[in-house]
Parts: C-alpha cells; structure tokens; sequence
C-alpha cells in the first residue's frame, strides 16, 4: 500500500513479521499445495517494491507482493491478500479478480511479460468463513453459461478452523498464526501467558526485543479481550523466570510505560465507541481512534458525555 501509516493494527503485525521472509516462505510451504510448491524456487522469494491496491479497494484488502522464480525458469507474483474484516465477505473473490486484472495491467503497461499471479487470502475472523469462495458462486447464470463466468483458485487461510495442535508446532510463525487467531477471541487471556513464553523461547536474540514491542503493540491496539491487569501479569510472566528478567531493562520501562499508556488508550476508545452507541451515532473505528493522542481521546469523551444530556438520556 501506498500509504507507509497503516491504520489497521492487524495490517500493521502482518506486516511486520512477514517482513522476514523465513516467515513468508513457511506460510507458502503451509498453505499451497504441494505440486505448486514444486514449480516455485522458494529461495529466490523477495518483496516486490510495487503494491496493487488501488483507493477502491483499500478498505476491504491490503496486499504484500513477493516475487519468486519459477523452478523451470520464468516468474511468479505470490500475492498475500489480507482479509482485515471481523467477519467473512462474499465479494471478496470479485475483489482478488479485480487485483489480479490489476496485476497484470500494471504489467503490461510496464512492458513487461503476464505472469501468473498466486493470490492467498489471510482471514482470521472468530467465525468460520461460511460464504463464497468462487464467482461461480456468486453468478446464478445456467449451467450453459458457466463456462463464460471467470473462474481462479482462490486459496484462504481461514484461522478459526485451523486447531490448536496444528497451530502448537515450535515455531515462530505457528506462534505468529496463534496471536491471530486469537485476537479477538475471548479465550485470548487464557491463551496468552503460554503465548507470550513462547515467543520468549522463540524470538532470536537479535531481533527479540524489537519484535516483543511489536506484539505488545499488537495486544494493546488490536483487541478489547485483555485487561489491564491481565496484560500486565502475562507480560511479567513472559518476561521473568524466578524473579530474574529475561530482558534487558529497556524491555521492562516499555513495558512499564508503553503498554500501560496504550492499555489507558484502550479504555478511553471503548468509552468512546460505547457513548456513539448511545447517541446513535456514528461509531468511529478502534483504527482511527488509535490515531489519536490520549488527550484528544479524552476531549472527544469529554464531549460525547456532554452530549448525552441534550439527545435525551
């Protein structure tokens, strides 16, 4: 995407662990077949520099490019498409065939060769996606017109029916799909202390502490199923074995501080989106208030309960 300020947590976590490759190349490996695994040179896989969301479709889809070679020699767009939305869409194959047509006009309008473009739809609603998958599914034409209704593959990683012992393999990017699919659970508190000691094991030193803070940050914009309290344990839990820290003390004044400011803007967001409710207004998204300083969150509170007074209550 063109715009660097992603406003959707979820988008932005995605983001950043998928920007290791190792973690791209085991979600190819998990989630195409192996026959089409076969045809790609997984190491020569890199991000593509160009994204092909267009504003149109922005709100429903954001897109990670990756380029990869073709074993028999040739290249290949795989295509991660993040389905952001809480529950599942049945435009979203008419929306990765627009992407692809735009795929490969950009393409062609660079002059360069068509190629085959991979598409694979990332979905971690709490509910099973239950709705189409196929044009064909969407277009009630007769079954002698089928054949004039565009028709692609359109594999979805659909986390909520991926299991738990599927998703407790030790590994980093199992660790990664759990986070997701438990995000917006209410079995995220339970889950979380054996998350977190996992990453702990996990993380490689080098680049441990920057991806804690990315899944701390993660925790404290991308869901409303932890308290406060419940953070805070898990975190020291994670961070210590019999009372020793595990991390050096930046870790700990972030989380003293960072997470508890970002917890504090969580709660000002909720009582923000529950006063809309009341006043039957418009509810703003928890994206958008994340881009809020605490203090504006505090105004905007502040005025909605003013409100309340004036719009009956």
């Amino acid at each position: 995407m063109s715009d660097d300020a992603v406003n959707n947590p979820h988008d932005r976590f995605v983001r950043r662990f998928l920007g290791e490759i190792d973690q791209v190349r085991q979600l190819v490996l998990w989630r195409l077949p192996p026959e089409v695994v076969a045809e790609l040179d997984l190491d020569t896989i890199a991000p593509a520099k160009q994204s092909f969301v267009d504003q149109t479709l922005r709100e429903s889809l954001s897109d990670l490019v990756f380029e990869v070679a073709l074993a028999g020699g040739g290249e290949a767009l795989v295509v991660l498409l993040f389905e952001h939305k809480s529950t599942p869409d049945a435009m979203t194959s008419f929306q990765v065939l627009r992407y692809i047509v735009g795929v490969l006009d950009q393409r062609q309008r660079d002059s360069l060769p068509l190629c085959c473009v991979i598409p694979l739809v990332l979905y971690h609603g709490v509910r099973p996606w239950n709705v189409a998958r196929s044009l064909p599914e969407l277009i009630d034409a007769p079954a002698s017109l089928q054949p004039y209704v565009p028709s692609f593959t359109m594999p979805l990683i659909d986390l909520s029916c991926c299991t738990d012992e599927e998703l407790r393999t030790e590994s980093l990017f199992f660790a990664y799909m759990s986070l997701l699919k438990y995000i917006g659970r209410d079995e995220l508190p339970e889950r979380l202390p054996e998350l977190l000691r996992l990453f702990r094991r996990l993380l490689p030193p080098a680049t441990g502490l920057s991806s804690l803070e990315t899944i701390l940050r993660y925790l404290v914009s991308g869901t409303d199923r932890v308290t406060r309290d419940q953070l805070r344990t898990a975190v020291a839990d994670a961070l210590r074995i019999e009372g020793e820290s595990l991390m050096p003390t930046i870790a700990e004044q972030w989380v003293k501080e960072g997470v508890e400011k970002g917890i504090e803007k969580g709660e000002w967001i909720g009582r923000i989106r529950t006063l809309q409710e009341v006043l039957s207004r418009k509810v703003d998204s928890v994206e958008s208030l994340m881009s809020l300083q605490v203090s504006e969150l505090q105004q905007l509170a502040g005025d909605l309960s003013e409100a309340l007074p004036k719009e009956g209550r």
